[in-house]
């Protein structure tokens, strides 16, 4: 039988079609556009690719180092006894957590205090990193963590990601400046130097033929945003030390005045990319002191987020080898939970679900005029919310009440299992899960944010976008996801906690009733502002009882495209740690003396 391919009419189509598809595809204008908007799109991943990427390097060299000195006896085997690895875990975590509250607090500002808290956890995480890092069993059992529970879906998502990042490389804006820039992020405080340089006087000489003397100091002019120069003398600023070898004229700085420099006015830079030719000349009979107020910042500012990204990576891994190594009986339990949860029917719905939002969200005409990246933004992170609610309230109530209910938990608590530890293992097991749904769809929204700008443009024949666009709208959206999770995780608290005495229907019915009140109680005590006592009185009362969830409700931001600041997160994440523990005394409280027989 003849294939259709042989078929003359067909063929001859068929071979039409495929020309007039490749000459389409390659016609200049089309080309053209895709030169346009290709870069704008794929730069914001490439930025963040470059910080997975970062994150990732970290972790190898590091868990590299610690596997090498595992292989000396006293520190490989330092972790064989749970109590001396915990003791010394916390030993060096005490010490890294008091060095960064002693390197971030002072400069933190007004609302310091809110960073304790987070720089402690930090550091104890990073403590127990290092120890646990350097256990023998540690090193043997790389392969098996890498492959187990909820990491390969972390992993796969990232490195999915950052292929799609890294892969635009060649269509990436400038990327060896946004590279360098890396390295003049500020680490610490805002990049402010002060430097004071005195120029001795040389009264013997008249006026204008005093020497040109070397200021001798250092700094970056390609890191430098902005400039200050004050003097109590009259002074001129050479590159040199021979007015003969002067590449540019000296720039006069009077006594009292300020000369002020600008990068982003694209002002001429009144010293010397080389600082070792800066020499100064002091034109009166008194010493001079000369003050240098440096503003040093990246070129490209968006590189910060580079770090960002790489850091909070190499933490979230430390994060699951340490829960692994140093509490294996909670990790096991935890680890089964997530596996059995994430193999559900409805998970994969969630999943779908948020996967078909977020990409309609992305081409769906929400006719604001101007507005269809806020309302992408607060529509994807409020289903991406809601999704994680749904599966952590479901989770709860299949793995722990479905459990007690028939005996299955009485069968894994008659194993060296704790009923504290049944409990911590089935919170830790379900929001893991809902952690790897929040990660898929936060880089799929990511994805979509990133090129939502470009779509708009080209729909409202706006002109061409930048890439910094796109950045900047991820990046004040990833904040908000991260509070989000932290709302999906107190709600999480609660429903473990009622399972163990409320079936599904109840916790649901419950949860939801909690979450729509815990948004209202700040609401409820601010009227009491407007002098209306009872309503007042009785919101304090709720916030008593409710967790106070609008801390995580960040709708102003969202709106506005504003920034979440740092000390936001660390606040509302001493939130969640305090409402965390209360939750789960009151778990233990109501698991305790329940009958499982």
């Amino acid at each position: 039988m003849p294939s259709f391919a042989s078929l003359p009419g067909l063929a001859s189509s068929d071979s039409f079609a495929c020309s007039d598809l490749a000459a389409m595809l390659g016609h200049p204008a089309l080309i053209l556009g895709w030169a346009k908007w290709l870069p704008a799109w794929i730069t914001p991943l490439w930025v963040l690719s470059i910080g997975l990427l970062l994150g990732a390097i970290a972790v190898v060299v590091v868990y590299g180092i610690l596997s090498v000195l595992s292989l000396v006896p006293p520190l490989g085997q330092l972790a064989d006894k749970p109590r001396r690895g915990i003791t010394a875990s916390l030993i060096v975590g005490g010490v890294i957590a008091v060095g960064l509250c002693a390197t971030y607090i002072p400069i933190a500002g007004e609302y310091s205090n809110t960073l304790f808290l987070p720089l402690i956890c930090i550091g104890l995480v990073l403590g127990f990193g290092v120890i646990y890092g350097m256990w023998h069993r540690t090193r043997s059992e790389w392969a098996a963590m890498v492959g187990e529970g909820v990491i390969p879906y972390l992993l796969s998502t990232m490195a999915v990601f950052a292929v799609i990042g890294l892969g635009g490389t060649p269509f990436v804006e400038n990327p060896r400046s946004i590279l360098d820039s890396v390295a003049a992020v500020n680490l610490v405080g805002d990049g402010t130097e002060r430097v004071v340089v005195t120029v001795p006087a040389s009264p013997e000489l008249p006026v204008g033929e005093s020497p040109f003397v070397p200021a001798n100091i250092d700094y970056q002019l390609r890191s430098v945003t902005g400039l200050t120069i004050e003097s109590d003398r009259t002074v001129l600023l050479g590159d040199s030390a021979d007015p003969a070898g002067f590449g540019r004229t000296p720039q006069r700085v009077n006594e009292g005045e300020k000369l002020v420099y600008s990068y982003e006015n694209r002002d001429q830079p009144p010293i010397p990319s080389d600082p070792t030719r800066l020499h100064i000349q002091n034109r009166e009979i008194d010493d001079a002191t000369v003050v240098f107020t440096f503003n040093n910042q990246p070129m490209v500012p968006q590189a910060s987020s580079i770090v960002v990204i790489a850091f909070t990576f190499f933490l979230t891994i430390t994060s699951l080898i340490v829960f692994r190594q140093a509490a294996p009986r909670v990790w096991a339990l935890a680890l089964s939970t997530a596996k059995n949860e994430m193999a559900q029917p409805l998970y994969l719905l969630l999943l779908a679900i948020g996967l078909f939002g977020v990409l309609l969200f992305g081409i769906y005409p929400f006719n604001t005029l101007g507005d269809d990246i806020r309302l992408l933004k607060d529509s994807g992170v409020t289903l991406i919310m809601v999704l994680g609610m749904v599966q952590a309230v479901w989770s709860a109530g299949t793995s722990v009440s479905e459990e007690i209910e028939g005996r299955t938990a009485l069968t894994v608590l008659s194993k060296p299992v704790s009923r504290r530890s049944f409990i911590l293992g089935k919170y830790a097991g379900i929001m893991l899960s809902v952690l790897v749904l929040f990660v898929i769809l936060s880089a799929v929204l990511t994805v979509v944010i990133s090129y939502k700008p470009i779509y708009d443009a080209r729909e409202t024949a706006s002109g061409d976008t930048v890439w910094q666009t796109g950045h900047d709208e991820i990046m004040t959206t990833l904040p908000v996801l991260g509070l989000y999770l932290m709302e999906t995780m107190a709600i999480g608290a609660i429903a473990v906690a009622l399972a163990t005495r409320l079936p599904l229907l109840a916790n649901f019915i419950t949860c939801f009733v909690v979450y729509v009140i815990g948004n209202l109680t700040s609401p409820l005590v601010a009227s009491a502002r407007d002098n209306n006592e009872l309503v007042g009185f009785v919101g304090k009362l709720i916030a008593v009882v409710i967790p106070n969830l609008n801390i995580f409700n960040v709708q102003a931001a969202v709106d506005t495209g504003n920034q979440i600041p740092a000390i936001y997160l660390a606040g509302a994440f001493n939130y969640l740690v305090c409402f965390s523990i209360a939750i789960w005394m009151l778990a233990m409280l109501l698991f305790e003396d329940r009958d499982l027989a």
